[in-house]
């Protein structure tokens, strides 16, 4: 059954105690971006942001969905692993902590699956996760949740006009032990050279564990 839902609000607060989920889409590709680029991957992407970000590249993902039982989840992703059974799980959105995620991830680790969440940071659940991946947006102030800052396996960031340095430096302040990915904002003609341009002038400035990123995904044109 699909829905819509009110823009800004939480899915949370319609969907029970992680009885159900509003699943904007489950289904396999590759890991195009950050430290595990390039890992066999199947992707739970879940419905709502109340961030809705002007250069958000899901902009779909915002307010469509299926209404599931978590169970019915866990079934579309074992579907899958049947097929590609080396494969971790990455959630995504949309912003997945805006739901209850505790249920679908207590069954995804009986059955010891590799768990990977990517987050814009706002948020925090106590959960089982085996890699973070926080990508903190301009829309928030670059927030990262107190919780989460000891979570953190990378960071990710989107190069446009509101990023500067002096905010990746303050990112850095957290801790050198996971790296910063700098990613071209998708729907700026002059990304790769802003991208670059940025990272040239945070490498000047003696900022650490600092990445260039891409989307590997897009350059081999697959979801």
């Amino acid at each position: 059954m699909g829905i819509r839902g009110c823009c800004g609000q939480l899915y949370g607060d319609i969907v029970s105690s992680g009885i159900q989920m509003v699943i904007h889409e489950v289904f396999w590709s590759v890991q195009g971006e950050g430290l595990r680029s390039g890992y066999p991957s199947i992707f739970v992407r879940t419905t709502g942001c109340t961030l809705q970000c002007p250069n958000c590249d899901t902009r779909d993902s915002w307010e469509t969905g299926t209404r599931m039982q978590i169970e019915q989840v866990v079934r579309e992703i074992e579907k899958y692993r049947k097929r590609f059974s080396r494969s971790q799980v990455v959630i995504t959105g949309g912003e997945p902590l805006e739901q209850d995620l505790s249920g679908m991830i207590s069954l995804l680790k009986q059955k010891k699956t590799f768990l990977c969440i990517e987050t814009n940071g706002i948020y925090f659940q106590p959960l089982d996760i085996d890699w973070w991946t926080v990508s903190p947006k301009d829309m928030a102030d670059f927030y990262i949740a107190a919780e989460l800052k000891e979570k953190i396996n990378e960071v990710k960031l989107v190069v446009n006009k509101n990023l500067t340095s002096g905010i990746v430096k303050n990112i850095r302040a957290i801790g050198d032990d996971f790296p910063i990915f700098l990613q071209p904002d998708f729907f700026d003609p002059d990304r790769y050279q802003n991208t670059f341009s940025l990272f040239s002038e945070c490498q000047e400035k003696g900022i650490s564990n600092l990445r260039l990123g891409i989307q590997m995904h897009r350059v081999l044109g697959v979801k």
